[in-house]
């Protein structure tokens, strides 16, 4: 007598591949778009787009012994230093724009769809920031909300953060 051989083969039925590909097809919903959108990006590079322009402003100002401006607008972060005035710390004199290293005027455009905390301050000589507005010493910390990011100066030090 022969022995029957049945072969058993393993396969997928419809529903199980259908609700595979529902369940990857909202996975992809949901999870695709977070890929692409630069909106993350865009912020965390503003933020430090912003800390970096904090510490240069801080910095040349230490070395160069002149007041430096730091403007956040809704549309753009400037860098500026008096010029015209009895000395570069004169604040009747006139604001110019700094220099990058590489060249070209240091200001920053703000991405779309971001509205910052819009700031104007200025570095003394010994590196202290100070309100542009009303000329007197940060008392506290200045939290400036970028998006999601915050960048902080500490008042004492001007510590960018």
């Amino acid at each position: 007598m022969r022995a029957r051989c049945r072969s058993h083969m393993a396969a997928y039925t419809i529903v199980e591949l259908v609700t595979v590909l529902v369940i990857v097809g909202l996975l992809a919903a949901v999870s695709l778009p977070r890929f692409f959108s630069q909106d993350v990006f865009a912020t965390a590079g503003f933020a430090n787009e912003v800390r970096a322009g904090l510490r240069h402003a801080q910095s040349v100002a230490i070395a160069s012994g002149c007041d430096v401006r730091v403007s956040l607008s809704a549309t753009s972060l400037t860098l500026q230093r008096w010029v015209g005035g009895a000395s570069c710390s004169d604040h009747s004199g006139t604001l110019t724009t700094l220099t990058r290293f590489e060249g070209g005027a240091f200001t920053a455009a703000v991405p779309l769809g971001l509205s910052p905390t819009t700031f104007s301050l200025y570095f003394d000589t010994l590196g202290k920031p100070w309100d542009a507005g009303s000329g007197t010493a940060l008392s506290s910390a200045l939290a400036i909300a970028i998006g999601t990011e915050t960048v902080t100066v500490n008042p004492e030090t001007g510590l960018v953060q």
